[in-house]
């Protein structure tokens, strides 16, 4: 199959890029803000730009896991997180609807308000921000106006790059060089690794699957044991992480605190060692 991946030098399009090539698919992908050898740079609000890609490529199948998903960023400016989280994705949507394309889009698990996690897919959405209002408003044009879409909802993605997008690399910058390191104990979720959930996203890809799908790893940490958990797994002294609450860093976005993901499917359930190399 001919894929498109919208956001391909992001965290998960990084790994969505190497496994469609590890499995010899014809695959094509896109940056914006970061310049990459062999992607094609492109602004997908920039609906020519998206058309004249689509119409050269004609792809079996679209994926966007491109976002503005800086979550307090979205919500000191929401009509930028508008623009780039609702209408540049719908518009993608649309064109790759109308060339019979399938489309796989990345929502999120910021769609829940975290009173009552973990959350499966049935549950019924409620975002308590800017950024987590936008996705359920994308969620719902692809399962109203794009038959046949998947929806993959992951949380908390981490992985083994060495970039600022990544979160173990935030942290370990930060350890490298002697600091402490703050995390909140009042943030439950279940941390994603980006090589599992694209390993799963292709199955279920390849599976047929239809709707909404949460692909999470299999445990639910708070953040201050997330971080102790990579302190120490890179040969550092847990102590070296604070603990402190959320509400200590007072951000512009609110977080969901009691949150995390299951799916009810039980196939899709990430298993260390067989869908991810675990790195903690």
């Amino acid at each position: 199959m001919k894929h498109v991946i919208i956001g391909a030098s992001g965290q998960v399009g990084t790994y969505l890029y190497q496994k469609l090539d590890q499995v010899r698919e014809d695959v094509i992908g896109t940056y914006y803000r970061h310049p990459h050898s062999g992607y094609v740079s492109l602004d997908m609000r920039d609906k020519e730009a998206v058309k004249s890609l689509l119409s050269a490529v004609k792809p079996d199948v679209v994926w966007i896991p491109a976002a503005m998903a800086n979550v307090d960023f979205c919500e000191d400016n929401p009509e930028l997180s508008y623009e780039q989280n609702v209408r540049a994705p719908e518009m993608v949507a649309e064109l790759a609807s109308k060339q019979g394309a399938r489309l796989v889009f990345f929502s999120t698990d910021y769609v829940f308000d975290g009173v009552n996690g973990p959350y499966q897919e049935k549950d019924p959405v409620h975002p308590i921000q800017v950024y987590g209002q936008h996705k359920v408003e994308m969620e719902q044009y692809l399962l109203t106006h794009v038959p046949h879409s998947l929806i993959i909802r992951p949380a908390w993605i981490y992985s083994r790059d060495d970039n600022a997008r990544n979160f173990v690399y935030r942290v370990l910058s930060e350890l490298k060089m002697g600091r402490s390191v703050k995390a909140v104990t009042d943030q439950w979720n279940t941390p994603t690794p980006s090589d599992g959930l694209v390993n799963m996203a292709w199955k279920a890809l390849q599976d047929g699957f239809e709707g909404i799908l949460h692909i999470v790893g299999p445990e639910r940490l708070t953040r201050y044991e997330l971080t102790q958990r990579i302190a120490k797994a890179f040969g550092y002294s847990p102590d070296l992480v604070e603990p402190v609450s959320t509400e200590s860093f007072q951000l512009p976005a609110k977080r969901p605190l009691n949150g995390g993901l299951i799916t009810q499917y039980p196939s899709y359930r990430l298993v260390a060692g067989r869908d991810f190399e675990p790195l903690f």
